[in-house]
C-alpha cells in the first residue's frame, strides 16, 4: 500500500462513512481520528476510520 492509499481526503471520508462534515470535525478535534493537514486540506487515515466505523 503506498502513501496515497492510506489517506482519504475530507470529501472521500464523508462519502465513505456517511457522516456530516461537522461530525468529522468533532472526531478530529476529540483525537478519535488520525489525520494530517496539507495546506488547507485534511487527510484521514483509512486505518483509524475503519477502527471507528467498522461496526456498521
Amino acid at each position: 500500500m503506498n502513501e496515497n492509499e492510506k489517506w482519504l481526503s475530507s470529501k472521500e471520508t464523508l462519502k465513505k462513512v456517511k457522516i456530516q462534515s461537522c461530525d468529522l470535525m468533532h472526531y478530529r478535534i476529540q483525537g478519535k481520528l488520525e489525520f494530517k493537514k496539507k495546506g488547507n486540506a485534511f487527510f484521514y487515515s483509512k486505518e483509524s476510520l475503519e477502527k471507528i466505523f467498522s461496526k456498521d
